[in-house]
């Protein structure tokens, strides 16, 4: 099988939850949802090159994600256990086994970068000998992140409040790299094509005195423009006038 990168997960499907909360504060984890992995794998591998499943082993459930290989036909498996959630035990086990096989295809991999977010000033006791956020409905997010893809490493984090004010910062942010600037080649000039300009026709006066030259024979007129090219006499030019003439005095004498 070819060997397929996935990318870094952006800002925006990365979720931040309350992992502790302290006298100090709270400490935040990031992670991600199972429609995170499935968004990626149908964009990576598209919405027929993979497949999932699950079976108990020990008392376990694991979930099986299934890469196709487009050269051979092959399936390729990657698989892991969950554990379950509070609310809802069978789903949050489901759930939590597929978000870990997707750890062992790449997706996110770069969360298990150690980093320990805290965020001071936003708690207060519970009257229970514990603590509570100040604001029940306090909800933070990525605000910034950097990846380095290839030691699958976050060098760079911020996390904002509801606020969108920024509460925890994490190493610096890379700068861009310059893009080369490509240098402009000068496209050769093109030569101005000038439209051909009609070769003037004969107007109403001449058209009249070649009539009046043929005795009023329109006939005449007709086919002696036809015998020099003309398939109407308001089509003669200019330039012929004296050759039509010429030719309808000849007709006349004949």
């Amino acid at each position: 099988m070819e060997k397929i990168k996935i990318r870094a997960l952006r800002a925006d499907e990365i979720e931040v939850r309350v992992a502790q909360l302290g006298e100090k504060g709270a400490q935040l984890l990031l992670y991600k949802d199972a429609r995170c992995d499935k968004r990626i794998l149908d964009e990576v591998f598209g919405i027929d090159g993979w497949a999932n499943c699950y079976s108990e082993i020990k008392g376990n459930l694991y979930c099986s994600i299934m890469i196709q290989d487009r050269n051979t036909g092959m399936w390729i498996q990657k698989q892991d256990c969950g554990v379950e959630s509070f609310a809802d035990k069978e789903k949050g086990e489901a759930s939590d086994a597929f978000k870990r096989a997707g750890f062992n295809v790449g997706i996110g991999r770069e969360l298990y970068t150690r980093i320990f977010i805290f965020v001071s000033g936003v708690t207060q006791p519970n009257g229970k000998g514990g603590y509570e956020l100040k604001n029940r409905f306090e909800k933070w997010h990525v605000a910034d992140i950097y990846t380095n893809e290839e030691t699958e490493k976050i060098e760079y984090l911020q996390i904002a409040n509801s606020k969108n004010e920024i509460v925890f910062t994490h190493g610096t942010k890379p700068k861009a790299k310059p893009q080369p600037v490509e240098e402009k080649k000068e496209e050769p000039k093109k030569e101005e094509i000038k439209p051909k300009q009609e070769e003037p026709v004969l107007n109403k006066e001449q058209l009249d005195e070649l009539l009046k030259l043929a005795n009023g024979r329109g006939d005449l007129v007709v086919r002696v423009a036809e015998d020099n090219g003309y398939d109407n006499p308001r089509k003669i030019k200019v330039k012929d006038f004296d050759l039509i003439k010429t030719a309808i005095q000849a007709e006349i004498m004949m």
